[in-house]
């Protein structure tokens, strides 16, 4: 039988977020995103399935993976409508694989020690899973630091909330995009570390009923890729992804709330990885890294 020397099938192969190269710790170097994934059940979750939105956020990035393979050339994103360079991309994105399982407190020392290192090394954890205990454990890994929430349960007064969920369902949280980027350039302190938890009931529940919390209001998909582009811009320390959960009745293979996050997150890797628009005018986009 002879090989293959042809691409292969989209889903075929080892599974990696974006198709992008496997690496340790040790391997992570300064400006790269590491993705970390936590298939672990969120005890406070009303259904229990979050532990699969690792991988299941994994095979949906594969739909994506060409930005991440330097055999492809300047492809074009379908969602954005935008021409794509991203020519060292595949070089910078790394997964790490997933926190192994054991017991609470192993769990928690493992999230806290893996992102510290991938911190201290000037890199972004991109950290797919987990729930409210272990998003305490990273914000504890990062210390001093800033947290933004984009949807999920109201948190601490000092964080900078993007529509958190309302306690009172009669009330839809108003928006005001502009005003609250101004607040959010306000808020933002450059001298200590960022961390984003992006949970799925940031979404309208008109675009994901796939949510275990959906909410009346919410955010379209425009609203939410323009602030993970905005915060991609503010050097990161981690991000969260939260509030999966892959087990509930879908619709069909690649489901919509896998969708939506993957999609949003694009926005939030090319501005962390430091990919622009060349021309106000123009949406090719392209990367800028320091020399």
């Amino acid at each position: 039988m002879p090989l293959r020397s042809d691409p292969l099938p989209r889903m075929a192969g080892h599974l990696s977020f974006m198709r992008a190269q496997s690496k340790e710790i040790c391997q992570v170097r300064a400006g790269d995103l590491a993705v970390l994934g936590l298939p672990f059940e969120d005890t406070s979750a009303p259904y229990a399935g979050q532990s699969l939105a690792p991988r299941a956020l994994r095979e949906t990035s594969v739909y994506f993976g060409w930005h991440a393979n330097p055999q492809f050339s300047h492809p074009v994103d379908i969602d954005a409508r935008h021409e794509i360079r991203t020519d060292g991309l595949h070089e910078r994105l790394c997964d790490l694989g997933d926190i192994t399982k054991g017991h609470d407190e192993e769990i928690q020392t493992r999230v806290k020690t893996t992102t510290q290192q991938i911190s201290q090394r000037g890199a972004c954890a991109l950290i797919l899973g987990g729930g409210d205990h272990l998003a305490e454990t990273v914000e504890r890994a990062l210390p001093n630091c800033q947290t933004t929430l984009l949807g999920g349960a109201p948190g601490k007064t000092q964080d900078f909330q993007i529509a958190p969920l309302c306690d009172d369902t009669t009330d839809i949280y108003e928006l005001d995009t502009s005003a609250r980027l101004i607040a959010f350039s306000k808020w933002r302190d450059k001298s200590k570390p960022l961390f984003v938890r992006f949970d799925l009931s940031v979404f309208k529940t008109s675009l994901s009923a796939l949510c275990d919390q959906p909410r009346l209001g919410g955010c379209d998909l425009e609203i939410v890729t323009q602030w993970l582009a905005t915060l991609g811009r503010h050097e990161v320390s981690a991000i969260m992804l939260t509030g999966l959960n892959p087990s509930r009745p879908g619709m069909g293979i690649v489901k919509v709330g896998q969708r939506l996050m993957v999609t949003a997150l694009l926005a939030f890797i090319y501005a962390r990885l430091g990919f622009t628009n060349v021309h106000p005018d123009c949406q090719t986009f392209k990367e800028n890294v320091p020399k």
